[in-house]
């Protein structure tokens, strides 16, 4: 269920991946024979894996509805992650967030990520949408989430949320031409 872009290699994080980053982060960097960054995995994904962990446990198709790895398209470096807060919910929605380590900012490894990822959510006939918070003054993420379809629909306080429908014109006409 790998994703690959022009310049990304986005693998979702299945059990034994989520264990392998809870447990001893370094192995990850062990198995895929890259070097170490010392800022992936960040404090909010750590916090994050043991509950995606038994969520996937009691559900195997919870995977690539949560977080994701990425890679440059060599597979030489981690550039960040992304990913989903879990299945669609009662409307359709998945709630989307993503993260770039400091060094591979500003090259739009963000946006295109997002892309892609929506790209794949969308192709789930459950989803109907995708949202995403950020902060009032992450105009960076702003700007990812403005470029890649996104409107702003709601604040509160500090968060900002954004939301992309999915298009379904351009699902339906898809669908006709692979048929």
């Amino acid at each position: 269920m790998n994703l690959r872009t022009p310049r990304l290699h986005l693998i979702p994080i299945n059990l034994e991946l989520a264990q392998t980053l809870m447990k001893n982060s370094l192995a990850f960097y062990y198995m895929y024979q890259i070097p170490w960054n010392k800022n992936w995995p960040h404090p909010g994904l750590k916090a994050l894996l043991p509950i995606y962990s038994e969520k996937l446990e009691r559900d195997e198709t919870e995977v690539g509805f949560g977080p994701w790895v990425i890679m440059d398209i060599n597979g030489d470096h981690v550039i960040g992650d992304i990913g989903f807060k879990g299945k669609p919910d009662g409307n359709g929605i998945v709630e989307m967030g993503y993260h770039i380590v400091a060094s591979e900012r500003n090259m739009g490894f963000a946006s295109e990520a997002v892309d892609h990822l929506c790209q794949w959510a969308f192709k789930d006939p459950e989803v109907k949408g995708v949202e995403a918070q950020c902060d009032k003054n992450n105009i960076a993420s702003q700007k990812v989430l403005i470029n890649n379809g996104f409107y702003h629909t709601k604040r509160d306080r500090n968060v900002l949320v954004f939301k992309k429908v999915k298009n379904v014109k351009y699902t339906e006409s898809k669908k006709k031409k692979e048929l």
